[in-house]
């Protein structure tokens, strides 16, 4: 049986941000309606499973999310345009962290790289 959320909570850093990707994707500019088509579903779905996303096991995830948010615990879903979104589960509530490109995903997970 799925863990089911009482509810998805956008952190006000990501809702900050959501303003902007929104107001492109109804004009249609890309990538942000790629992305934010992409991202309703993906919220429904956390509602149904709040543990629906790929775990990143404790020792992965990046010390940012453990200093900014406290987050114990982060998920991450694969959104359009090389983007993801990543949350995590506090008591009963999932919380919408952060949503990163490919380089800033990459240089979180596995440090920067050198070129």
């Amino acid at each position: 049986m799925p863990f089911r959320p009482e509810s998805v909570v956008a952190h006000h850093d990501l809702f900050e941000t959501d303003a902007g990707w929104e107001r492109d994707a109804r004009a249609g500019k890309q990538p942000a309606a790629a992305v934010w088509k992409g991202l309703q579903p993906s919220i429904l779905r956390i509602k149904d499973d709040g543990q629906w996303g790929e775990v990143i096991a404790s020792r992965q995830a990046p010390a940012y999310f453990r200093t900014r948010y406290g987050a114990t615990n982060l998920y991450c879903v694969g959104l359009a345009s090389f983007r993801r979104l990543l949350y995590t589960i506090f008591d009963k509530d999932a919380f919408l962290l952060d949503r990163a490109d490919h380089a800033r995903y990459d240089e979180w997970l596995h440090g920067p790289r050198r070129r």
